[in-house]
């Protein structure tokens, strides 16, 4: 089955809205979900990566350029329940060509710059790359050997880690943080289940429990544990 597009709001908190103060729906769930949780690890690796105030980064214009972007791409995405929308085959249409255009504008800035890093564009503009990428398939082979390819330090772990679930998915291959869902609210197979958790936090994930709060809020569905 065709993986739920990974559901980006933990990085997405460190995306600045377009002057709004107004919580989006991800947001808001996000949020709910967190406050639940009392884990601290994932936590801290999000909080490094999401801190620029003792980091700088060179082309400004570029960052505001993918931080519209993702915010482009967000827009479309930000209904109550996203499995059911998926039925509508307007919002599909819709969804279907922002993704080609945000796909064209990601193209033109990788060509020219190569993968923007955060030393380029700073760790919300580099999340926002990646943000871009994940919903189209065209590219993510090609941004997760990029972002890879990047010093330490230049590319979001979580990011990371969301990306290569989803190619390993996309492969036929068991995912390793346990970020994908079929649209039957199921989890794709996941490799060692067992150590979920700790891979999860060494990334940046909320635990596995937190995740399954997450999911219901976004897909308006239970989702079923894949733990045994």
């Amino acid at each position: 089955m065709t993986p739920i597009p990974a559901l980006a709001a933990l990085t997405l908190l460190a995306i600045p809205a377009a002057g709004a103060a107004q919580l989006s729906h991800a947001d808001s769930v996000v949020s709910a979900c967190v406050a639940l949780d009392t884990a601290t690890r994932w936590q801290q690796v999000q909080a490094a990566w999401t801190s620029d105030t003792s980091r700088h980064w060179t082309n400004d214009s570029l960052r505001a350029r993918l931080l519209a972007l993702a915010r482009a791409d967000q827009a479309v995405r930000d209904v109550p329940n996203i499995s059911d929308s998926m039925q509508d085959a307007g919002f599909k249409r819709r969804m279907a060509v922002r993704d080609s255009a945000d796909s064209a504008a990601l193209r033109t800035i990788i060509d020219r710059y190569g993968w923007p890093g955060r030393s380029l564009v700073g760790a919300d503009g580099a999340s926002a790359a990646w943000l871009v990428a994940q919903h189209v398939a065209g590219l993510q082979h090609e941004a997760l050997r990029q972002m890879r390819a990047l010093p330490a330090g230049e590319v979001s772990p979580t990011d990371l880690a969301l990306l290569e679930d989803r190619v390993l998915v996309s492969d036929a291959r068991p995912q390793r943080y346990g970020t994908q869902l079929t649209w039957a609210n199921e989890f794709s197979p996941i490799d060692d289940i067992a150590n979920l958790d700790a891979r999860r936090a060494a990334v940046g994930l909320p635990p596995l429990s937190v995740y399954l709060c997450m999911m219901k809020g976004f897909t308006g569905h239970d989702v079923k544990d894949p733990r045994p």
